[in-house]
């Protein structure tokens, strides 16, 4: 290079670093806090302080918690034995390189300081600020003496979930505006003088910030503790909650961009042609049976077709309920409910009997009319006898006992004990004539049973259900779901010290061979000054019947944020104390929820992970068991809708997605009778994925 040019080179390169610094300047000082991007670098830098928050009154209606998820129904059935090649793993979505600032970021219900104890506190300062990757709140409080530690939990949810938790208007009346709502919950503060020195019942308003602008802090729903922060959201942003010590303050942190893309929910995106169905499938419909196939025939009022049509089978006033298959498809049992009844709607049992009929809808007839009304029936595998549970009495609460009929027709006849403590449900047939059903109590137990076919019954609950000796490591189980041969079955266990659900594999027998989802506990670190725990989220990919859940569903606190100075909002009524030590949180491997989805005719079980608690995002994992300490992973994603019932027909995996999954954290199969659903076909072998049919409400039964 020519000495001039050198010399122009460099005199260009020393006018840019001027302009970018002169820049750098100006728009530190104007944009309160926020860093200058460029577009190959982010320049570091530490943010300024901001102005304080400003709280106007408003008054406060009184915050609810968040119900608990009891076991979810499973109406899948499975197809006909076949010899079905191994499907090829469909790769996952490429992971975006991470960003070391959003550390501890996730969708994930969190959990900050500790929650074993009530505080005494008064909050003293609230403070928005930002960075180029996130913003964030932080809540200064001045905790009394001898006063224990801070703790909290977090999460994100929509507004829609939060008016159906609390009623209609509550998110008017909150002053909830957005579509996505943070809530931050400190179920310990106690009702005391600290807590009415405090503006509790205020709207706080954050300057120097974009995504945060505003939140409610309001009382909780008991009288002597507890209350909520309310931060209104445009869209799901992953979030980080931390407690810090010396000073006592709350930090809630919020990304300011969203890493969920249209291909995030690898279950919703069509991929490689139109699939084909093997064979038909049936779907309940607004209290009707429909056929489904291929050729996108016309469909009927709420149905629009996609790569399948479908036909109306039962067209009558009378409203269907449950449905079953055959193994060769020839015959569909279905429980019928009398007209202008809506089973969805009653709080009483409705009537129903039992019905039979051709795979085509021809020649229905009913089956079996015993007590008053029937649910759950269930083919043998030679197609021979039909299984169901029976409401003998009519009364509240539903109590059912198991009975069995021919298919050609005959006497009824009752399998199960009736009218003792148990309500059985939910019967599958195992090889050999044997039958296994879930049962619960009113008194909230559920077990299992296993009934042989000479009579014998076996109950498979005892050596797991938590008791009153605190033996055992689940409190409920689910319903079970039995491989096409009957060699073997499987069903979800409710854990009893943490929240989720593993997947207990049994043989015919009633052995267990495998457990799917089951955690195990890590030691936890040793507490320092300021916490540097993060939530930890590995799934394990082949589990053992060994581990079991120890340990409660939150995740450890984040990283302290560096302290900035603000001129407080409040003045504090108490001198600062020392806080107590809070005890570290222990770790943990494992998803959160897990639940089988279907069986193939190799005996392998298709099952759906989520990797962690969450109320607006699903984070999961698709894979198949192929034996003892063997699954693979077919696909991964992340979504905001509900994953439903499932069946194999073939090679493909038929599934039901919603668009609005029910509330409470995501993981159990979704249950939205009103929310707009999609019937998906995903052929294994060959990878194309597509919609089947759309409807503008759910599908209530799925089945072949």
């Amino acid at each position: 290079m020519k000495p001039f040019q050198q010399s122009l080179r460099a005199r260009a390169l020393l006018a840019l670093a001027l302009i970018l610094a002169l820049a750098g300047c100006d728009l530190a000082a104007v944009g309160e806090s926020e860093q200058i991007a460029n577009v190959q670098t982010v320049l570091a830098g530490t943010p300024s302080a901001t102005p304080s928050a400003t709280i106007t009154n408003t008054p406060e209606p009184t915050l609810t918690h968040t119900p608990t998820i009891g076991p979810s129904p499973t109406t899948t059935r499975t197809p006909p034995p076949s010899a079905t090649p191994p499907p090829s793993a469909t790769p996952p979505p490429p992971s975006p390189t991470p960003n070391p600032a959003l550390t501890g970021f996730s969708y994930c219900n969190q959990r900050a300081g500790s929650l074993d104890s009530r505080f005494s506190a008064s909050l003293a300062e609230v403070r928005a600020s930002g960075t180029p990757a996130y913003e964030q709140v932080e809540i200064r409080f001045e905790l009394a003496e001898g006063s224990a530690a801070l703790g909290a939990t977090a999460a994100c949810l929509s507004a829609a979930d939060l008016e159906r938790e609390l009623g209609e208007g509550a998110s008017a009346a909150l002053g909830v505006a957005s579509e996505y709502v943070l809530r931050v919950n400190l179920p310990g503060w106690l009702r005391d003088t600290q807590f009415s020195s405090s503006a509790i019942t205020q709207t706080l308003s954050f300057t120097g910030t974009r995504t945060l602008t505003g939140a409610r802090l309001v009382p909780g729903d008991t009288p002597d503790a507890g209350a909520a922060l309310l931060i209104g959201l445009t869209e799901p942003l992953p979030f980080r909650l931390s407690v810090e010590r010396n000073p006592t303050r709350l930090v809630i942190a919020v990304a300011r961009n969203t890493p969920l893309v249209s291909s995030s929910d690898q279950l919703r995106v069509p991929m490689g042609g139109q699939p084909a169905l093997a064979a038909p499938l049936f779907v309940i419909f607004d209290g009707d049976i429909w056929r489904v196939e291929g050729g996108a025939q016309g469909a009927g009022s709420g149905l629009t077709p996609g790569a399948a049509g479908a036909t109306n089978l039962t067209q009558s006033p009378e409203t269907e309920t449950a449905l079953a298959v055959s193994a060769d498809g020839a015959s569909v049992a279905f429980c019928r409910a009398a007209p202008g009844l809506d089973p969805a709607d009653a709080e009483l049992p409705v009537p129903s009997a039992l019905w039979v009929m051709g795979g085509d809808g021809a020649n229905p007839r009913p089956l079996a009319q015993v007590g008053v009304s029937c649910a759950d029936p269930a083919f043998s595998p030679d197609g021979a006898a039909v299984a169901f549970a029976v409401d003998e009495t009519g009364a509240t609460p539903v109590q059912r006992t198991i009975y069995s009929v021919p298919t050609a027709g005959g006497q009824p006849e009752r399998l199960s004990e009736g009218l003792d403590e148990w309500s059985r449900f939910g019967p599958q047939w195992l090889a050999g004539g044997a039958l296994v059903f879930a049962a619960e109590a009113q008194d909230g137990r559920s077990t299992l049973f296993l009934r042989s076919a000479s009579g014998e019954v076996q109950d498979l609950g005892n050596d797991l259900l938590v008791r009153d000796s605190g033996a055992g490591p689940y409190l409920a189980l689910g319903r079970p779901l039995a491989a096409p041969d009957g060699s073997r079955f499987a069903v979800e266990l409710l854990r009893g010290e943490a929240s989720g659900a593993d997947v207990a594999i049994f043989d015919a027998q009633g052995v267990i061979l495998d457990l799917l989802g089951a955690q195990r506990t890590l030691p936890p670190p040793a507490p320092t000054a300021a916490p540097t725990r993060t939530p930890t989220l590995a799934p394990t990919r082949t589990p053992r019947p060994t581990n079991t859940p120890a340990t409660p569903e939150a995740t450890g606190t984040p990283s302290a944020t560096p302290a900035e100075t603000a001129t407080p909002t409040i003045t504090p009524t108490l001198a600062p104390t020392a806080e107590p030590e809070p005890e570290p949180l222990p770790a943990r491997e494992g998803p959160y929820w897990t639940r089988p989805l279907a069986w193939d005719g190799q005996g392998r079980l298709l099952y759906l992970s989520t990797l962690c608690a969450s109320q607006v995002v699903q984070d999961y994992q698709l894979a198949r068991w192929a034996g003892v300490g063997r699954s693979e992973l077919i696909s991964s994603g992340q979504g905001l809708g509900g994953v439903g019932p499932a069946s194999l027909v073939g090679d493909g995996l038929a599934y039901v997605l919603t668009e609005q999954a029910a509330p409470g954290p995501r993981g159990p199969a979704a249950a939205t009778p009103r929310a707009p659903s999609a019937l998906w076909l995903w052929d294994l072998e060959s990878g194309a994925r597509g919609a089947l049919l759309s409807a503008e409400r759910d599908f209530t039964a799925l089945a072949r």
